[in-house]
């Protein structure tokens, strides 16, 4: 047998290791562009779910702000009176509560996100919701301190609040005591009335005292403060969405809905005067909209929101040193058609060019107030 049929030479298996290793080196590429390819359209599908779950519980909290909100109790009022004695459940400070009956606020951020804080008199999630119990005053109050009267007692319960009304003004108590036989609803201070201020606190502050006739309405407070209140915001630092509410005890407090949400924008859609229909979009700011006052936020008809989601894939410059370009100024320009001139990149990390992003937007009516013809 020659010496040539018992094997490969030295030169033969390394050529064959040298041919081998460049095949490895051509499917490793291969794989490594496959694999970055595959992590950059499952990091843009991560942004779009999350964008997409973030805009979903946005838009369907803020259908729902209202709820119960649209009697005719506290349409017409022009001033409200609230307080609280420094309790924790009803904010922790003594003295005016500074009710706002503004079934959606937009607090805005400047150069950082917006917050958006939706009101209603209950959870309308929970199956145990009523719709506010309405009655009217039979007697005059000598002073603001003074029992109500009622026609009815039925809907109101002890420790539940009570709203009442007449000619623009509007007061917030909380039911003590009720005496059904007698038809009388207390509102003491202390003990379980942390939201009656004493009588000479009334008195200084020139709380109203009603007469025969005005209207009231009973509904039970939520855990923490005396309406119902969802705060959508968003952790800088984290990049989270982020739910607050008062329905639970304890209350929820920046509990985290979806990750990677990088910016929350937010205007007001305001109708004239008795008018449903929307004309005018605002920014929550100035005088006016910052916090607006009990006859401005009826003009409040619909809200529209923009929101940012990141993929989680960095993508690294296309040589050491180079600047990011996965993501553009010129592109972020285009980001909405209407918040792109809001979307501060400033304020974003500085590698935020090497991701990519999802923009979404949509316009949200607010049902209830449409609904109640406020």
């Amino acid at each position: 047998m020659k010496a040539r049929d018992q094997g490969f030479s030295l030169v033969e298996i390394m050529v064959g290791l040298v041919i081998g290793m460049i095949a490895m080196i051509v499917i490793m590429q291969v794989f490594d562009l496959s694999e970055k390819q595959k992590r950059t359209t499952s990091g843009g599908a991560d942004a779009q779910s999350n964008g997409a779950i973030a805009l979903y519980m946005i838009e369907r909290d803020t259908r729902m702000a209202g709820w119960g909100m649209d009697s005719a109790v506290y349409a017409s009022c022009d001033s409200a009176y609230s307080y609280c004695d420094g309790s924790e459940a009803c904010g922790g400070e003594a003295g005016a509560l500074g009710v706002n009956f503004a079934p959606v606020q937009i607090t805005d951020g400047g150069t950082n996100p917006d917050t958006i804080t939706i009101r209603s008199f209950a959870d309308p999630n929970l199956d145990t919701f009523k719709y506010p119990a309405s009655t009217v005053l039979s007697k005059s109050m000598p002073q603001p301190s003074a029992e109500l009267n009622v026609n009815s007692v039925a809907g109101c319960i002890d420790g539940g609040m009570v709203l009442v009304a007449q000619a623009g003004s509007c007061t917030l108590m909380q039911i003590t005591q009720i005496q059904g036989s007698a038809l009388k609803l207390q509102h003491n201070p202390g003990g379980s009335g942390i939201y009656n201020p004493p009588a000479n606190y009334q008195n200084t502050n020139n709380w109203p005292a009603y007469t025969a006739g005005a209207t009231l309405s009973c509904f039970p407070p939520p855990s923490s403060g005396p309406l119902y209140r969802k705060v959508y915001a968003i952790d800088t630092a984290s990049r989270q969405l982020q739910r607050t509410d008062n329905t639970l005890t304890p209350a929820v407090t920046d509990e985290p809905v979806t990750a990677e949400i990088f910016d929350l924008q937010a205007q007001y859609g305001i109708a004239p005067a008795a008018s449903q229909t929307v004309d005018e979009w605002v920014d929550a700011t100035g005088a006016t909209w910052a916090n607006p006052s009990l006859a401005d936020w009826k003009r409040i008809k619909a809200v529209r929101i923009a929101l940012v989601a990141r993929s989680t894939q960095y993508e690294k410059p296309a040589a050491p040193g180079a600047a990011c370009t996965t993501t553009t100024d010129e592109m972020a320009a285009k980001w909405a058609s209407w918040a792109d001139d809001v979307f501060s990149t400033d304020n974003y990390p500085g590698d935020w060019r090497c991701y990519r992003y999802k923009t979404f937007e949509t316009v949200v009516p607010l049902r209830n107030v449409i609904w109640g013809n406020l």
